[in-house]
């Protein structure tokens, strides 16, 4: 177990996972608590800060060429968070799909270079 934990650490996925929550599920669950309104939440931080993040981990997959389901991870993550803390809200569901369909534009832009 041991040595599983510390093959995980000096893995390539580890600093790239971290980013992903600490950006996709604290960040949200940060400005929720500090009272930052609902529309401040889904045009400041689900809208420009996750959809660009998502961009960067698309270009990320292409460049190191990492496995496809490497896309899963960030709507995989948005995802959960969703399922936690706003089960009733259709946007984010929505958001979902639209993180995907980000990362998936920008590993076929950055393929084309």
């Amino acid at each position: 177990m041991k040595i599983q934990i510390r093959n995980f650490w000096n893995s390539r996925y580890c600093p790239i996972l971290l980013l992903t929550i600490v950006i996709i599920i604290t960040l949200p669950l940060l400005t929720g608590s500090l009272g930052i309104g609902k529309p401040g939440r889904v045009g400041g931080l689900f809208l420009i800060i996750n959809s660009l993040y998502a961009w960067y981990f698309g270009r990320w997959i292409q460049r190191n060429e990492q496995a496809k389901w490497t896309f899963l991870i960030v709507p995989g993550c948005f995802l959960m968070l969703v399922l936690l803390r706003y089960p009733l809200s259709i946007y984010a569901y929505l958001l979902v799909v639209l993180y995907f369909l980000i990362e998936y534009l920008a590993f076929i832009l950055e393929k084309n270079k």
